[in-house]
C-alpha cells in the first residue's frame, strides 16, 4: 500500500515530462545539448548521506518510473510515514514553473545552496512537495511524497527541507 503511495506521487514527476515539446537537446548554460549520461547520478549517495536525512539506505528503489525515462535518473528511500526521492532531470527550472501540476513556488536557501520549492498535485492539504536545485549536471530534485496512507498533518515542504540540508553536499555545482 505504501508502495502505491509513491507510486501516486512518482506520477507529478512524470507529468513533469509532458511539460515540453522537445526534451532532447535542451541547451544548458555551455549551449550543448544535455543528455542522461550528463546527469547527476543521485543514486550514488553515500549511506551516511540516507542515514542523516533519516532514510533507511536498505529501503532503496531505483526504478521509480517502472519503465526507463530518457530525461530522467533517481532513487527514493522510506523514511517513517513518506518518501525521500532524489532526483536529476534535463528539464529546465522554467519548465518546472510552467508545469500546472506544481504550485506555490519559493524561491529558499539550503546550506549555501538557491534552490526553488513547490508543492506537487492538487490535494489538500498537500501530500508532496519537491526542492529543485540548478546545477550544470541538470536540475537535482529532493521530493518528499507522504504514504498514501499517511494521517500525519507534517507539512511536505518540512519533510523535504529537513532531508535536503544531509543531500547538498552531493550535489554537484
Amino acid at each position: 500500500m505504501r508502495l502505491v503511495g509513491f507510486a501516486a506521487g512518482m506520477c507529478a514527476v512524470v507529468a513533469l515530462a509532458g511539460c515540453s515539446e522537445a526534451v532532447d537537446g535542451q541547451p544548458e548554460a555551455s549551449g550543448a545539448p544535455l543528455t542522461k549520461e550528463q546527469l547527476f547520478d543521485p543514486c550514488t549517495v553515500s549511506g551516511s548521506v540516507l542515514q542523516a536525512a533519516g532514510l533507511d539506505p536498505a529501503s532503496k528503489d531505483d526504478n521509480l518510473w517502472s519503465v526507463p525515462r530518457a530525461e530522467w535518473k533517481g532513487c527514493n528511500w522510506r523514511a517513517d510515514g513518506y518518501f525521500i526521492a532524489f532526483m536529476s532531470t534535463i528539464y529546465t527550472v522554467d519548465e518546472i514553473r510552467t508545469n500546472d501540476r506544481f504550485h506555490d513556488f519559493k524561491d529558499i536557501s539550503v546550506s549555501d545552496r538557491k534552490a526553488l520549492q513547490y508543492y506537487i498535485g492538487k490535494e489538500n492539504p498537500p501530500v508532496e512537495c519537491e526542492i529543485a536545485f540548478d546545477t550544470g549536471h541538470g536540475r537535482v530534485l529532493v521530493n518528499a511524497s507522504k504514504f498514501v496512507d499517511s494521517k500525519s498533518q507534517t507539512d511536505p515542504c518540512l519533510l523535504a527541507n529537513n532531508a535536503a540540508p544531509s543531500f547538498v553536499g552531493s550535489i554537484p555545482k
